[in-house]
């Protein structure tokens, strides 16, 4: 099986436009879909019973620490697709994502099912009082999460290594298909069994997730009794050692990056109007992810082409393509008719919320331009090997978001949704800058 380098550009043409589309709408389709679930779980709770509390509760508080627990198996795509190169490599690596799925399924179950997470979790977001036994029974729905996340995308990176990503993209579609089956058939459920929406929302997105799972370990069967078998991979044989050295910088990457939403959360609930700021949050971030997914989708097609001859100029050239045109479809869900379309047509927000969503959503305006440029520092680096300066990038973004929190929680300036949208904006700027600083001093430009 040749190498991404050697199977993607030809001899002294460098890598081209069209090739980086090739490699990229199957994951920014993939991605696409996953940004589809969180607007999907708003629109149906939006229309259940206490759907300000129910939002609140799986926005606020359920999905923002199911993600920071599992953050730290987010990168093991990236880290699959540089390294699993040959027969022992993606054998050990598949042994340590395993561990590491486990470990970090089972430390969810222990905030789920003990008081932890009235020790923990309640002090640092500091819900609402009647956010709080919904956001618990929907967290504990949430255990098979981080598992099954660890499972598809070790497997996804397997496959995007050796050129399957149609794959990836077909997961997805039925993942979407699975979440949406669980969230429209229990609403009858409610009033009879006394199941809220944040319950339904857990059930759902955990059901999706597993169904995704084990599509990707399907699909990889192909790859591992075929291709692998007879690759002799670039990379040096994988130990414990350099894996943590490899993959320490990229979990510790994940965990900061996630960690900005619980933080997001906690900062709205010290903000003027808190309630409504959580309860329009998962329609707002549901669209800023779905508009930035398929920006987040471009690290993996940076790493997979950073080493093909003159490819970092092409690389540069589509994120600023990409990023721009989204930012720009940003604007036009910040303007009606498709503000009123978007919160209260989709997502059955009711109107005294529209212009707080609206003034939030021209906050995240720049979210999907930083987005792509982040990734494409991101690969780079990570193709390199240079993984360290990709996790003081998201620490720096880390310390500018909470910096904004705690200076607009402490002056009241805006309301929670905004000021939370401002702070990300303005971490996402902050870290894209960082990132480039490092780039260009680690990594010359490729001739």
């Amino acid at each position: 099986m040749p190498t991404s380098s050697q199977s993607s550009s030809s001899a002294g043409s460098g890598l081209r436009l069209s090739q980086i589309a090739l490699t990229w709408w199957p994951l920014a389709a993939s991605w696409l879909l996953m940004g589809v679930e969180m607007p999907l779980v708003a629109a149906v709770l939006g229309r259940l019973p206490e759907s300000e509390v129910q939002l609140a509760a799986f926005g606020g508080v359920i999905f923002p620490i199911a993600l920071l627990i599992e953050s730290p198996v987010i990168m093991l795509l990236a880290a699959s697709t540089r390294l699993s190169d040959s027969p022992g490599n993606f054998e050990f690596l598949r042994r340590f994502s395993r561990i590491l799925g486990i470990s970090l399924t089972a430390i969810h179950a222990l905030v789920a099912f003990t008081p932890l997470f009235d020790l923990l979790v309640v002090p640092f977001v500091d819900p609402p009082i009647e956010v709080i036994e919904p956001a618990r029974i929907g967290f504990c729905c949430m255990v098979p999460f981080t598992w099954a996340v660890a499972e598809r995308r070790f497997h996804q990176g397997l496959l995007i290594r050796f050129g399957h990503q149609n794959q990836v993209g077909l997961g997805s579609v039925l993942r979407i298909i699975a979440t949406a089956t669980v969230l429209l058939a229990m609403p009858s459920l409610v009033s009879s069994e006394n199941i809220g929406g944040a319950t339904i929302a857990g059930l759902a997105i955990s059901v999706g997730v597993v169904v995704e799972a084990m599509f990707a370990l399907i699909m990889s069967r192909r790859v591992i009794n075929g291709p692998l078998r007879t690759s002799g991979g670039s990379s040096p044989q994988l130990n414990l050692a350099t894996t943590i050295h490899f993959f320490f910088p990229l979990a510790l990457t994940s965990m900061m990056s996630l960690a900005t939403q619980p933080i997001g959360s906690a900062g709205m609930n010290r903000m003027p109007e808190a309630l409504a700021s959580l309860a329009i949050w998962p329609a707002v971030g549901g669209l800023s992810f779905l508009l930035r997914s398929s920006g987040v989708a471009f690290t993996e097609v940076a790493v997979r082409h950073a080493g093909d001859e003159n490819a970092r100029r092409p690389l540069f050239i589509f994120a600023l393509l990409a990023g721009g045109a989204l930012s720009l479809i940003t604007v036009c869900f910040a303007l009606d008719p498709l503000t009123v379309f978007w919160y209260v047509d989709t997502e059955g927000l009711p109107n005294e919320v529209l212009e707080l969503a609206r003034a939030a959503t021209w906050a995240i305006v720049p979210l999907p331009l930083f987005t792509f440029l982040a990734s494409y520092w991101q690969g780079i680096l990570v193709d390199a090997h240079r993984t360290r300066p990709v996790s003081e990038g998201v620490g720096i973004g880390l310390i500018a978001i909470s910096t904004i929190l705690i200076v607009i929680a402490w002056t009241d300036a805006v309301s929670g949704a905004i000021g939370a949208s401002i702070a990300f904006s303005v971490g996402a700027a902050a870290q894209c800058a960082w990132l480039a600083i490092r780039a260009n001093q680690k990594i010359p430009a490729a001739s």
